[in-house]
């Protein structure tokens, strides 16, 4: 997702892994696919990303651009 994270490259990181695994586990739920085919399946990747822009979108709503609000 482009702009600025409201957490560091760390915290993206350890979001874009979470939510790879969210999105692994949202395409058995909805799906109900057994496991995902594999590594270089291209359906792995799209759960993986997916699961990934869903959870960091949550988090930016969360979190909101509190870092750039200024009190005057």
């Amino acid at each position: 997702m482009p702009g600025k994270d409201p957490g560091g490259i760390i915290i993206t990181m350890l979001i874009g892994v979470a939510g790879g695994l969210l999105g692994g586990w949202l395409g058995k739920v909805i799906f109900g696919v057994d496991s995902i085919d594999g590594f270089f399946d291209l359906s792995t990747w799209i759960a993986a990303i997916i699961g990934s822009v869903i959870l960091l979108a949550v988090y930016r709503l969360v979190t909101g651009n509190k870092r750039n609000h200024r009190h005057a």
